[in-house]
């Protein structure tokens, strides 16, 4: 059995630097602002030194933004803060979502939800 067999969800990840150049990772950012968004996951990429899953999305409003989720020793890997999504494992590429976001004191955005949008 492949990777791709076993693990279908992750399989879309880009891990390589090969597939990092070749993805349009400049094009993202990260909020400004507290904000939320209904978009379309366009891809997921693992962090080069952190346990972290970064993941791009397609706003329909136009804006390409990136979110954050960490690996975790409690609760669910790879999920917002208030959900309970696995975004490494339970999550296909091209799918829809509405997202809420906050600006933290310290200036980084924490990704506080993420619920399927059909």
């Amino acid at each position: 059995m492949t990777y791709e067999e076993m693990f279908p969800c992750r399989a879309q990840i880009i891990r390589t630097r090969a597939e990092r150049d070749a993805a349009p990772l400049d094009d993202y950012s990260y909020p400004e602002n507290t904000g939320e968004f209904i978009g379309t996951l366009a891809f997921r990429c693992w962090h080069r030194n952190k346990p972290m899953l970064l993941c791009y999305f397609d706003t329909d409003d136009g804006r390409k933004l990136k979110l954050p989720v960490w690996w975790q020793s409690w609760g669910v890997n790879y999920s917002p803060a208030e959900s309970y999504i696995n975004f490494a494992d339970e999550i296909y590429d091209d799918s829809r979502w509405y997202c809420a976001y906050q600006k933290k004191d310290n200036g980084y955005i924490r990704w506080l939800s993420a619920e399927p949008v059909e």
